[in-house]
């Protein structure tokens, strides 16, 4: 679907192509503003919307930098198994969803063979880029896992030295986008699967 605009009275600007399938590039939800503990969630059903994909009852899943719990809900009521993972504590309604198994860590030293084989590994940890793309080095080099959502978070600023090379090695990761998301703020989501 493209897209248009007018300039003014006489000129349209147009696009026969978008990078969005979505008019304007905007993903409206019906917010939940009782279940999940912030709005976080929203980025992971947009990235579910954008893949077309989610992951299925009773599949594993890494929650890396989950507190307070927004990605770890939207996996929990998908019936899912969730290891989640934060030095921060989960909002407790969150811990005691079914299927839920908090590890109170720094989700970058623990070691995929520590964690086992997992169908999908989410992160939304605030850390620098490179830090990101070297923990999921290990674990695409370990093969077990094969679905990934995380988000990358950019810091600094254009004229300030942003990390624009990081994101473009994600993006060459074959199988790989990196996208930004109408609900990411200053990051970009890469998302890797085979679903």
């Amino acid at each position: 679907m493209g897209a248009w605009t007018l300039l003014d009275a006489n000129t349209m600007l147009a696009s026969s192509r978008c990078s969005s399938p979505f008019p304007g590039g905007v993903i409206e939800f019906e917010e939940d503003r009782e279940g999940p503990p912030s709005r976080a969630y929203l980025k992971l059903w947009e990235s579910f919307v954008r893949l077309r994909s989610l992951p299925g009852k009773g599949e594993r899943c890494l929650d890396a930098g989950a507190s307070p719990g927004g990605w770890t809900w939207v996996l929990s009521n998908l019936g899912t198994g969730v290891i989640a993972v934060d030095r921060s504590s989960l909002d407790a309604n969150i811990a005691s969803m079914p299927g839920v198994n908090f590890i109170r860590h720094d989700a970058f030293t623990l070691r995929p063979e520590d964690v086992g084989p997992i169908d999908w590994l989410f992160s939304d940890v605030i850390c620098y880029p490179p830090r990101l793309y070297e923990w999921i080095e290990k674990w695409l080099s370990s093969g077990l896992c094969k679905n990934f959502v995380c988000t990358i978070k950019m810091q600094g600023s254009v004229d300030n030295g942003m990390d624009f090379d990081t994101p473009r090695r994600f993006a060459a990761i074959p199988g790989s986008q990196v996208l930004h998301l109408y609900h990411n703020k200053h990051e970009l989501t890469w998302i890797k699967t085979e679903t």
